[in-house]
């Protein structure tokens, strides 16, 4: 049944059908009643699809990621599914709106912040790489925001969905990986760059969950920054002079290719087992060449297109999205790499 046929059997015009079905305008008790009844009698629904068309609105959409370029280009290949998806999304108008910050400068991610709150974006895509300042931004906007997450989980946020994969897992996973591998007993480390991101944090620590119910097994936690490579190597070196036994690193984000090429001009490759995360080109460079033993992927192309089409849901189909998508675990081998 269309809004036309409505309003013949009603006896009204069509704008008093809209009205009705919209709840504004002033339309008499009784005529309300009349047209309600045949809209439950009909199941009638209106189309949102067909509505937003009409309207021909543009919806912009915010997204709050660190610079493209930066972490060996991964958050590039977030963004081109962020793009892909409002590619095909493109009859409805979804305009995407790039507010890059550096991480982890804090007053560049709230400039960003401010800057995307300011715009006339009706949505976001996040990723809160700073969970406790991205947390705090979040709470202190007025009244709640429309926004998806990517990459990480970030505990007491509201968005509508969590698009990104459960770290823990993937850093115990990692574990289980560096025991088939490595075929020792440690000592084994884990790298953090970033000790403000709550995914990196809880990869490090299922990491050490797996090798907990193995007494005398060592995991060091390394803690470096990316943006400062020499004081990493630094404490690389310094934690192969103190651990000449050392057995295997997981190097829990993109940074994997360069802790390999760090491992491999030391000489120490032949005893050191390299766990890396992504498959953005250095990594998949290393893992074709033998530098790194295997990579843990989370399909961040995947992950930006699912974050749009979840506002999409929200926004245009006036559904409730998905609240969190599990991002599946993708182990590569240099035998299995297409």
């Amino acid at each position: 049944m269309t809004v036309i046929e409505i309003a013949k059997r009603a006896g009204v015009s069509i704008g008093t059908v809209d009205r009705v079905l919209h709840k504004r305008g002033r339309v008499s008790p009784e005529t309300r009643q009349r047209i309600q009844d045949i809209i439950d009698a009909e199941g009638y629904r209106p189309n949102p699809l067909a509505r937003h068309l009409k309207r021909n609105r543009v919806f912009r959409i915010g997204v709050l990621i660190p610079g493209l370029e930066k972490e060996s280009g991964y958050w590039n290949l977030i963004y081109d599914g962020i793009l892909k998806a409002a590619e095909e999304l493109s009859a409805f108008s979804f305009k995407i709106e790039l507010f890059d910050f550096v991480r982890p400068d804090r007053a560049s991610l709230v400039s960003a912040f401010e800057r995307m709150t300011a715009s006339d974006c009706c949505a976001y895509i996040i990723a809160p790489v700073m969970q406790e300042e991205t947390l705090v931004l979040l709470m202190g906007q007025e009244g709640q925001p429309l926004y998806t997450l990517i990459d990480s989980p970030l505990p007491g946020a509201c968005p509508v969905s969590t698009v990104a994969q459960d770290p823990f897992r993937g850093g115990y996973l990692a574990g289980k990986m560096m025991d088939l591998v490595s075929r020792s007993n440690g000592p084994y480390a884990t790298v953090r760059p970033y000790t403000e991101a709550f995914n990196l944090n809880e990869r490090a620590r299922g990491f050490h969950a797996w090798f907990s119910s193995r007494p005398g097994v060592k995991v060091l936690d390394i803690v470096c920054s990316e943006l400062h490579m020499d004081e990493t190597y630094q404490i690389l070196e310094d934690t192969l002079r103190r651990n000449p036994d050392l057995k295997g690193i997981f190097a829990v984000s993109s940074i994997g290719h360069k802790i390999a090429d760090f491992i491999d001009a030391k000489g120490r490759k032949k005893d050191i087992s390299i766990i890396g995360y992504d498959l953005v080109t250095e990594n998949v460079q290393h893992l074709e060449n033998g530098k790194i033993d295997c990579l843990i992927s989370q399909r961040p192309e995947e992950q930006g297109h699912h974050a749009l089409y979840q506002l999409y849901r929200k926004i245009v189909l006036e559904e409730e999205p998905t609240p969190q998508i599990d991002m599946p675990f993708d182990i590569y081998f240099k035998e299995n790499l297409l």
